[in-house]
């Protein structure tokens, strides 16, 4: 590529440098940062790890089984040591954000098992306390 001057050649590179330190800075949009957390969350499931998943419940979580935050722990270690292996197929089917800082998504999650298959749809709340996300509610719905 020519340039007819030292001034062009100077303006196109400092725009593009411009153009790749805002892409670099830029912050992962709510719906983005939602979407991250339910991966850690399907990853430390799979891991087995109560605590990791747990790190991203909200101590205020509340559901329609009637678990709050100490139940689904005492539900989590007890199904984590009856499932030695867990491999989850988990997709995001949608993701809305009707209000600043309240996110509802719908997520199917299927536990792959030589013996048993079980797939669930869930609605699952999130609220952001600063800049972290947390679930603090999550509800079967019928498929």
């Amino acid at each position: 590529m020519k340039f007819s001057s030292n001034g062009s050649l100077i303006f196109v590179a400092g725009f593009m440098t411009a153009i790749l330190l805002a892409a670099c800075g830029a912050k992962p949009s709510d719906e983005q940062q939602v979407r991250e957390l339910v991966n850690a969350v399907e990853a430390a499931a799979e891991a087995r790890d109560a605590s990791d998943v747990l790190e991203h419940v909200s101590d205020s979580y509340a559901d329609s089984a009637g678990f709050d935050k100490a139940q689904l722990q005492n539900f989590l270690r007890g199904y984590f040591l009856a499932h030695p292996r867990l491999e989850l197929l988990v997709n995001v089917e949608s993701v809305e954000l009707p209000v600043d800082g309240l996110a509802q998504a719908v997520i199917s999650v299927t536990t792959v098992d030589f013996t048993d298959l079980d797939a669930q749809r869930l609605k699952v709340e999130f609220r952001r306390s600063g800049s972290t996300w947390q679930v603090v509610r999550a509800d079967r719905i019928a498929r």
